[in-house]
């Protein structure tokens, strides 16, 4: 943990981003380092503490998105199965994986990327919106611009999936209501998981 002198050194508060750090030395270059301050001692020996903290404090960020970075992949690597890919049927979606076999009595927990679909707020599940022509109060209807004439949209989330012991050894397991959401008709698919056991994981790609 950094010591709180440093960000001191900078005038900005205890824990701040790197983002801030950065500026509040940029700014503090402006009116402390010698080329712009003059012979003022007091100015110099204020720039060469800022200089010094920065420098710490900029070791310290790289160093913890080091760490960050390295638990992230670390974390992808310990998934235990391997993504062969993605496709569409009407609105189920339907994933392939190949999925590291468990002990016996073990299960598995898969953390996979999906999308979590709802109705365009905009349009309210339409897909057309009224465009005003003019100024004499007509509209015309248009394709929505924020769900692009769809009626949905989805952001990305991370569904997790335990996988008993029960069902290791089954080729599909169908998740519902996880799929695609056509708006319109208040249809919404299912995610399809299709499973390839094996005893190790190697990419065949």
């Amino acid at each position: 943990m950094p010591s709180p002198n440093l960000y001191k050194d900078l005038n900005i508060r205890e824990g701040a981003p790197l983002s801030e750090i950065k500026a509040a030395f940029r700014k503090m270059a402006k009116t402390c380092h010698p080329d712009c301050a003059g012979p003022g001692r007091e100015d110099v020996e204020k720039f060469i503490k800022a200089q010094a903290a920065y420098k710490k404090l900029l070791e310290t960020a790289v160093a913890k998105n080091r760490a960050r970075r390295k638990g992230s992949r670390e974390g992808a690597a310990a998934q235990p199965y391997l993504w062969e890919g993605r496709r569409e049927e009407d609105l189920d979606v339907i994933y392939s994986l190949s999925v590291l076999r468990p002990g016996a009595g073990e299960g598995r927990r898969l953390v996979l990327p999906a999308r979590a679909w709802e109705a365009c707020p905009r349009c309210l599940g339409q897909g057309r919106t009224l465009t005003r022509i003019g100024l004499g109060g007509l509209h015309r209807p248009s394709l929505c611009p924020k769900c692009e004439g769809r009626g949905s949209i989805d952001h990305p989330i991370k569904l997790a999936v335990t996988i008993t012991a029960d069902q290791v050894g089954r080729e599909r397991i169908r998740l519902r209501r996880a799929g695609l959401y056509q708006a319109l008709s208040g249809r919404r698919g299912d995610l399809i998981l299709e499973l390839a056991w094996v005893d190790r994981l190697t990419k065949t790609h």
